[in-house]
């Protein structure tokens, strides 16, 4: 299984690995989402993107060289506008992993997830992987919305708490056979 090039494109947008000079940019980016926490119950992380970038965020028992953080970028203007987080090969070898992907609020509703969602797609697919996966808050009706009409559509798994409630929480695990 080989993993996704370290830099790729799409028609409006760059995506490629973090370098260590863009994690306090990228950083910023990922509190600009920090909002999803009153959906999956976590709290704002403020040293996420450095620990990414050092150790991984990681499956139980997964390697850091199957992670990637990656950062997107406008192509002309050059502007961060979003971050993808993926795990090549969890829970099984063929599978692919979404971790994280958002695109900054400022840059919402002009196409851009799904433009890299699409692309993507196409990418884990020349390199051998038979599915992708993304595990999403259930309060996020946003993202779940998102990811269905993108054909991530088939529920995997319900994590979390039994039973609906203030301050409960669950994810559910949404997958796509390509």
């Amino acid at each position: 299984m080989k993993h996704i090039p370290s830099k790729w494109e799409t028609q409006k947008l760059t995506v490629q690995d973090l370098k260590e000079t863009e994690i306090h940019q990228a950083q910023t980016l990922y509190e600009k989402g920090s909002h999803i926490h009153q959906w999956d119950g976590g709290t704002l992380d403020e040293a996420y993107v450095k620990r990414c970038f050092e150790e991984g965020d990681l499956p139980p028992g997964g390697r850091k060289e199957h992670f990637k953080i990656q950062v997107i970028t406008m192509k002309e203007s050059r502007d961060f506008v979003g971050l993808l987080i993926t795990y090549h090969g969890h829970p099984v070898p063929a599978s692919f992993y979404i971790n994280y992907l958002s695109i900054d609020p400022y840059y919402h509703k002009q196409g851009l997830g799904q433009e890299v969602v699409k692309e993507l797609l196409e990418i884990v697919k020349q390199h051998g992987f038979q599915e992708v996966r993304a595990n999403v808050a259930l309060k996020n009706w946003g993202a779940i919305r998102f990811w269905s009409k993108l054909g991530v559509d088939t529920i995997n798994g319900v994590y979390g708490d039994q039973e609906h409630g203030e301050g409960r929480f669950a994810d559910i695990e949404l997958m796509r056979t390509l």
